[in-house]
């Protein structure tokens, strides 16, 4: 799971699992599909009005990768969806939420595509406020869903390696305490874009790369890798 951290003055998402604060740009990746209620790839939030006033609440489909959003789960506020649109918002009416109040009851996002699915997907979700006049307030925030069967495979963990910003437009930093060969894959898993990476802060220009989730997985010369992900805008 990756992160970058902003500030949502009106509202604040948590993972229910942990309850850490979800944060802007945040991933949330799973290898599995069709999984149970009670498994991870469940994924459920709660969502808390931070505001001293009352907050009306909407999530946006903002993109879909490899999918056309049937057979994913959706549910907040007491209404569930099991097929989502892109650019739509749900509910169609927005959720109130009192100022102070969490609104957490039931809310998920759940991926329930077979569990043979062997294409990995991709979901980007926004969460924005609005005012008691329909207006925007707030700094919306944007969660993205990921399921990818295709890297799952069991190998020697690195670490010591940041990634930022994990959404991205042109340059992607990245620091090491060693020499790195860094692997970007597509959302099909297609190899799109191979560089090395001296040991420190390196910059990659990633401008060449499509709008869309990447995986990249950093190698050492001992064979150890680890695996982040990207959002390429």
């Amino acid at each position: 799971m990756l992160f970058t951290f902003a500030s949502h003055a009106q509202f604040e998402v948590f993972d229910q699992s942990d309850n850490s604060l979800v944060t802007d740009g945040q991933i949330v990746a799973f290898s599995e599909a069709g999984c149970g209620y009670n498994d991870p790839c469940n994924w459920k939030f709660s969502v808390t009005n931070t505001s001293s006033e009352a907050i009306y609440m909407r999530i946006f489909v903002d993109d879909l990768d490899n999918t056309d959003g049937s057979d994913f789960q959706l549910c907040f506020a007491g209404v569930c969806l099991n097929s989502i649109t892109l650019g739509s918002g749900y509910p169609t009416t927005a959720a109130m939420i009192a100022p102070g109040a969490t609104n957490s009851a039931g809310n998920n996002l759940w991926n329930q595509n077979s569990p043979s699915t062997s294409t990995a997907m991709g979901w980007t979700f926004r969460f924005q406020a609005y005012n008691d006049l329909g207006n925007t307030i707030g700094t919306p925030l944007t969660v993205s869903y990921s399921f990818d069967p295709t890297l799952t495979i069991d190998e020697p963990e690195l670490t010591s390696v940041e990634v930022f910003p994990t959404q991205v437009k042109d340059e992607l930093t990245v620091s090491s305490n060693q020499n790195l060969t860094a692997e970007f894959y597509d959302i099909l898993g297609k190899t799109v874009k191979q560089v090395n990476i001296s040991n420190g802060e390196s910059k990659i220009n990633v401008s060449d790369l499509s709008p869309q989730l990447y995986i990249i997985r950093f190698r050492n010369d001992d064979g150890k890798t680890l695996i982040k992900r990207i959002v390429v805008e």
